[in-house]
């Protein structure tokens, strides 16, 4: 059996505003006006990829609240969704994407042991697809 959320991502465009590459600033600079366009969708869904699951704070855990807590209870990253919270609040934090967190109670265990050790982010392939390389 296996559950799955709809979760949003509270702190993807603070995380978004300090981050330091080109590719932050182009997503930085189409976010100025509201929702984004949608020629920036591959782009904000690369930096979004790299937010949930290369992005770390200092205790080296994913800088995102709501991820840290599905994560940490065994669920893998499921799906990132693209103009998923179009709500102002959903703009604001998370440039309107919203993420499914799922929990497959076969590997619930797994993931959190996984997790808690060593901080592997359990993620779908396609979670894991927009980013680079």
């Amino acid at each position: 059996a296996e559950f799955v959320t709809l979760s949003p991502v509270p702190g993807f465009t603070r995380w978004l505003e300090g981050a330091d590459t080109g590719d932050a600033a182009a997503c930085r600079d189409g976010l100025v006006y509201g929702p984004p366009p949608e020629d920036l969708k591959p782009l904000l869904l690369q930096q979004a990829a790299q937010y949930f699951l290369e992005a770390k704070r200092p205790d080296g855990r994913p800088p995102d609240p709501v991820a840290r807590f599905h994560l940490g209870n065994g669920a893998e990253l499921h799906a990132i969704h693209w103009m998923g919270d179009t709500s102002d609040k959903g703009i604001a934090q998370a440039a309107g994407l919203m993420v499914n967190y799922r929990y497959r109670l076969d590997r619930i265990e797994a993931n959190h042991e996984a997790y808690a050790e060593s901080g592997e982010i359990a993620a779908s392939r396609s979670a894991r697809g927009p980013l680079k390389g």
